[in-house]
C-alpha cells in the first residue's frame, strides 16, 4: 500500500486564509482559541500551481514509519490526507495531496501567498495543485470517519501514521472513497444547451432533479425528506447527526447554470446562509450533472462545490392596475 499520512487541523472550508470572520475556522487546539487562526490556513490555497500543507506535529515526522531511511529529510510519493474535527463532533476527512512531497522538519518560506499577520506560514507537505483535492463540507460526511479512542485509531497528535495491523482495513476503505469519488468528478462533461418550455416535461426535469439530489445526499449519510408540497422555500431537508440542511432544487435539461428563485425562495437564501443549499442540475434528460451551491463565509460568496461563483441578479417586479 502506497505510504499514507494523516494530518489533524482546524476545521475549514476552503482552506484559502481568512477573512477576520469568527465562523471561518474552529477547533484545531489552544493555538486557534488564542489567536484565532492557525498555521493550515493556506493548505489548500493554489500557489504558482502548487499547495502547500502544514498541521503541528509533536517533534519531527517520523519517516522511517513511511518507508524511508533514517537519513532522508523528505519522502515522495505519499497520500497526504488532512482531516479536522466538525464542531457536532466527528473527526472527519476535509481533502487529500496525491504523489506529495512529505518532509521530516518544517519548511520555511518566503512566499508572499502565504503570509499572514507579517509572518511567512511554512509547511510540512508539498504537492501539485492538479493532485489536491478538498471536499466540501457536506461532501466529508459521506467518507469514513476518523477512528478515535480505539486501538491503533488516531490519539491526540496532529500526526497520524495509522500504521498498526487494525487499520489496515481502515486505510483500505479510505482508498476505496477517495477512488470512487475521484472516478465520480471525472465524468463529468458538457453538452449543447436547449431550453424546455414544455409544462409536462418541465415536470419531468423537476423530478429527475429532486431525484438525484436526494440519491447524492443520502449517499453522503444524510437522511433526506421533501417538503415540496409546504411551499417553505425550499423542497428538501437533510439530516445528519446534529447537521441540518435546507436544499433548494432547480432541474435544467440544457448545461447553463441559470435559474430563477422565487421571492420565498431567494429570502430564505440569505436569512439562512450556513444551512441553505441551492441545487442545480443540469442536463437532466441525458447524463445529469449536479452543482451544489453554499454560502462561503470565508469567500463572502455563493460558490459551488466544484468552484463556481454564484451570480446574483435581483429582479424587482410590480403588479399594476386601475
Amino acid at each position: 500500500m502506497k505510504a499514507m499520512i494523516f494530518l489533524n487541523t482546524a476545521w475549514m472550508e476552503r482552506y484559502e486564509g481568512l477573512l477576520g470572520n469568527d465562523k471561518e475556522i474552529h477547533g484545531g487546539g489552544s493555538y486557534v482559541e488564542e489567536y484565532g487562526y492557525g498555521h493550515e490556513i493556506f493548505n489548500f490555497k493554489k500557489i504558482s500551481g502548487k499547495v502547500y500543507g502544514y498541521a503541528q506535529p509533536s517533534g519531527y515526522n517520523n519517516l522511517q514509519r513511511l518507508g524511508a531511511s533514517e537519513d532522508d529529510e523528505f519522502i515522495d510519493d505519499v497520500l497526504v490526507i488532512f482531516t479536522a474535527t466538525h464542531k457536532n463532533g466527528g473527526t472527519y476527512i476535509v481533502g487529500w495531496y496525491k504523489n506529495a512531497r512529505f518532509f521530516k522538519d518544517y519548511q520555511n518560506t518566503n512566499l508572499s501567498e502565504r503570509k499572514f499577520r507579517n509572518e511567512y506560514i511554512g509547511y510540512y507537505a508539498v504537492a501539485n495543485a492538479d493532485n489536491a483535492t478538498l471536499l466540501s463540507i457536506d461532501e466529508r460526511f459521506s467518507f469514513p470517519i476518523i477512528p478515535r479512542r480505539v486501538k491503533g485509531g488516531m490519539g491526540q497528535s496532529n500526526v497520524w501514521y495509522a500504521d498498526s495491523p487494525e487499520m489496515v482495513d481502515f486505510k483500505k476503505e479510505v482508498l476505496r472513497h477517495i477512488e470512487r469519488y475521484e472516478k465520480k468528478k471525472s465524468i463529468r462533461r458538457r453538452l449543447p444547451i436547449f431550453h424546455q418550455t414544455d409544462a409536462e416535461l418541465r415536470k419531468k426535469i423537476e423530478n429527475i432533479a429532486i431525484r438525484e439530489v436526494t440519491r447524492e445526499y443520502s449517499e453522503r449519510g444524510f437522511t433526506v425528506t421533501s417538503v415540496e408540497s409546504e411551499n417553505l422555500g425550499w423542497d428538501l431537508e437533510a439530516v445528519y447527526k446534529k447537521t441540518k440542511l435546507t436544499i433548494e432544487v432547480k432541474g435544467l435539461a440544457g448545461q447553463e447554470v441559470s435559474v430563477e428563485l422565487t421571492p420565498n425562495e431567494f429570502s430564505k437564501m440569505n436569512n439562512n446562509k450556513d444551512s441553505f443549499r441551492l441545487c442545480v442540475v443540469t442536463k437532466c434528460l441525458e447524463s445529469p450533472v449536479l452543482y451544489v451551491f453554499s454560502y462561503s463565509s470565508e469567500r463572502n460568496e455563493w460558490i459551488s462545490e466544484d468552484g463556481h461563483i454564484l451570480s446574483i441578479d435581483q429582479i424587482i417586479s410590480a403588479r399594476c392596475y386601475t
